[in-house]
């Protein structure tokens, strides 16, 4: 039996935080609170190595779900569990702020549950093919973004939006596929289940609270924005900003 990896919690915990901290500054300027550049580094940076964290973690907890003889069944059941909390944000986001004001059709859990789907069966191909898997969609990313919006809409899944398409969060197969490529290419490199720091060294106490939230990062995920729109909105009636 494959143990669960602090190591892995922590570095999720962190993206945690930092998903967090960026979506706070989000929402403050989506309420009109504070004007920022969310086109331009340095907070463009922070988005991307958020999501540069979460999805190639994705890739390595493939490998380690594979290393715990997960069926290709039991993987698809996930795959569906988060497909359907996909869904349900969906359903929530066209209520507000509905589908001129953002609606989320594609984000990061929907990718990811596609992700998940997909990636199980790369767990099986060679390293190396992963690695140039995992570079050649990436740059793909960059020629797809280089290309003016089509007139479908269903083909945005793929990284090819619709013209007048506008959404909150968006996570295209292209190019964000290539990162849990290079996730699961950096679980089979390190192979950190047969020799994990975890079974040597124990994780420090002062690390505890961020292991927490990585094993929690899905529950995270789905209540943070709801409790901080409330706090910032209480906060604004309060001090009449």
């Amino acid at each position: 039996m494959v143990q669960r990896l602090w190591e892995l919690d922590v570095t999720r915990g962190i993206a945690v935080v930092l998903m967090v901290f960026y979506h706070l500054l989000f929402d403050l300027n989506y309420m009109g609170l504070a004007v920022l550049d969310f086109q331009h580094p340095p907070l463009l940076i922070l988005q991307r190595l958020v999501a540069f964290l979460f999805l190639s973690l994705v890739g390595v907890s493939l490998v380690l779900t594979r290393l715990k003889g997960v069926t290709a069944v039991e993987n698809a059941k996930r795959a569906a569990g988060l497909f359907g909390i996909a869904l349900l944000i969906t359903a929530a986001t066209f209520v507000y702020p509905g589908s001129q004001g953002g609606m989320i059709v594609f984000g990061i859990i929907h990718f990811i549950a596609v992700a998940v789907l997909l990636g199980y069966f790369f767990t099986r191909l060679p390293q190396w093919f992963n690695l140039a898997a995992g570079v050649s969609v990436l740059g793909a990313g960059f020629w797809l973004s280089s290309l003016p919006p089509v007139s479908t809409p269903w083909l945005l899944w793929l990284g090819l939006p619709p013209i007048g398409f506008y959404t909150l969060d968006y996570y295209p197969l292209i190019p964000w596929f290539g990162v849990v490529l290079i996730g699961i290419f950096t679980g089979q490199v390190m192979d950190p289940f047969s020799k994990p720091i975890s079974g040597k060294v124990a994780m420090p106490k002062l690390l505890a609270g961020f292991s927490y939230l990585g094993r929690n990062a899905l529950v995270v995920y789905l209540v943070h924005q709801p409790i901080l729109f409330g706090l910032l909105l209480g906060a604004n009636a309060l001090l009449g900003v």
